[in-house]
């Protein structure tokens, strides 16, 4: 796991492997688009936290995805919605978090989940195959559609570099050095 800091910007960590904030999906949201134009590529699963800082307010998010390489003409995206709403995750379970003292409720609710599949649709193209978010984890106080999309968009830009063999980590500060 690495650590990227931007002063005034935000925080994220980027892990490859699995992660412990996997749910069970009740409902998939999926979308494609026009892959990059690249080589064969080597499954991949990585996850992201992100944690933004504006004065007394802390958003934070936590994702991971796997993506698999296929053949064909399109990149798929599939997120997994969870099984509970925003306000009926009392009894979820939890993970914990890398860059702050509270831990993630496990999941991923449809208020969250729209905002990330909009953001895998902007961004770096990826090479053929499909991007499956199947593991997050969110705030009820701390987390909103703004940092998952952003959470989203860093998770895709640091598999894309490695998936062409760069920096995850020198693309996701490049990433969080616009916001």
């Amino acid at each position: 796991m690495t650590i990227v800091e931007v002063e005034r910007h935000g925080i994220v960590a980027i892990g490859e492997g699995d992660h412990s904030a996997a749910y069970q999906a009740a409902e998939w949201l999926r979308s494609s688009s026009r892959p990059a134009i690249a080589g064969p590529a080597n499954p991949l699963r990585m996850h992201v936290e992100v944690l933004r800082r504006f004065g007394g307010l802390a958003p934070r998010a936590l994702l991971g995805a796997q993506f698999v390489p296929g053949q064909g003409d399109r990149t798929q995206f599939a997120v997994a919605v969870a099984a509970f709403g925003l306000f009926d995750a009392d009894d979820e379970p939890t993970c914990p978090s890398v860059l702050w003292k509270e831990p993630f409720t496990v999941g991923l609710p449809s208020e969250f989940a729209r905002a990330v599949a909009g953001a895998l649709a902007e961004g770096p193209n990826l090479p053929a195959g499909t991007l499956t978010i199947d593991r997050a984890g969110f705030d009820l106080i701390n987390s909103s559609e703004m940092i998952f999309g952003q959470t989203a968009a860093v998770l895709k830009t640091a598999i894309a570099a490695r998936l062409s063999g760069h920096d995850a980590d020198v693309a996701a500060r490049s990433l969080v050095s616009a916001w």
